[in-house]
């Protein structure tokens, strides 16, 4: 059996290597397993060690690259969540037991922010870390951005995403018993939305022997996931027996319309 004989020496960078133990104490187990060589215990198993280097090696491995990798990341408001991958590099190397940071600058489409939760965490041996973010329903654009604290200074990277709403909102009218002419009448519309509803237009056609009326009125409901709005009819320049037709037109804050089943009725007196 062979035993290599381990120099204490310092870092080419005039850092020292305590912090990043780990990973060195991995990365030099590999390169004595690749040369078939035996490492002491301590050496493998110490995570306190200094920088120790391998002859003919005189450096230590210092994060000065991470690279990410964004899934999926064109991302589904239903969904909302993304998975980010992480890798801590030394040049080509892979470095373990970093901390890295990850976190998340989030806008919709109408340029309002949005706060998602940051994620802490190590890269294991191989250099990686593992993050899933959720709450990315809005359609939008944002960044992710990745810092990885190495011992010689923090390293940051990014990657870009999208997110795309193209769900509508649901609605229905629900209809009075009867209109009467010249009389207020109230008529409720529900509408629902998975992120939130931005407004709904409501319109009501009078028809009287073959002349039509229209009386539209719009609702802003600034948000909401779930709303019920009332709307007055009244039937004023028409005449008993004429019809009138309901409409109502919804639209959530990813701009996506949609509209409820007309209702149409017949004006009593």
């Amino acid at each position: 059996m062979t035993t290599v004989a381990i120099a204490d020496r310092r870092c080419e960078s005039r850092v020292q290597c305590a912090s990043t133990a780990h990973h060195s104490a991995a990365r030099f187990a590999g390169l004595a397993a690749a040369r078939r060589v035996h490492l002491p215990h301590a050496m493998r198993s110490n995570l306190a060690l200094t920088c120790l280097l391998l002859a003919p090696f005189t450096a230590c491995a210092t994060t000065n690259d991470v690279v990410i990798e964004l899934a999926p990341d064109l991302i589904s408001s239903i969904d909302g969540t993304l998975t980010v991958h992480a890798l801590a590099l030394s040049d080509r190397d892979p470095v373990g037991g970093e901390k890295i940071d990850l976190s998340v600058d989030y806008t919709d489409r109408n340029g309002t922010p949005h706060a998602i939760e940051p994620i802490t965490g190590t890269t294991d041996d191989s250099g990686a870390f593992e993050g899933v973010f959720s709450g990315l329903t809005f359609d939008g654009t944002g960044t992710v951005t990745a810092v990885v604290h190495g011992g010689d200074g923090d390293v940051t990277g990014s990657a870009t995403f999208a997110v795309l709403d193209r769900t509508p909102p649901a609605l229905t009218i629900t209809p009075p018993a009867q209109i009467r002419i010249n009389q207020d009448t109230s008529v409720s519309v529900h509408i629902t939305d998975e992120i939130g509803i931005s407004q709904v237009l409501f319109e009501a056609t009078f028809s009287d022997n073959g002349n039509n009326n229209r009386d539209r009125s719009t609702i802003v409901t600034s948000g909401s996931l779930d709303a019920t709005i009332t709307f007055e009819v009244r039937p004023n320049d028409t005449q008993v027996g004429a019809t009138v037709t309901l409409h109502a037109l919804g639209e959530d804050l990813s701009g996506n319309l949609a509209a409820a089943a007309s209702v149409t009725l017949t004006v009593m007196p």
